[in-house]
């Protein structure tokens, strides 16, 4: 998944929605079908670990902004950094 593309995050969200939705409706709640149960948690910790990866580029990119913003600043001023 790229940087900025909400519109990819929101489609894997609403895809996992539906899969859940899916899988509750074709086994019920109280299933004892594992099989489905454990493909679905596979995705659903395959979707957290992309959303942890992506929130991960976010966080290093705002520190960077802000470390780029503090040198600008510096540079304006006359002083070090």
């Amino acid at each position: 998944m790229e940087k900025d593309d909400l519109e990819t995050a929101m489609g894997l969200i609403s895809g996992h929605e539906r899969d859940v939705r899916a899988a509750v409706d074709k086994t019920g709640v109280t299933a004892h079908n594992a099989d489905s149960w454990q493909v679905l948690l596979a995705e659903q910790r395959a979707l957290l670990a992309q959303l942890d990866a992506a929130r991960t580029e976010a966080s290093d990119a705002l520190q960077r902004l802000k470390g780029n913003r503090r040198g600008v600043q510096a540079y304006r001023s006359g002083g070090d950094v």
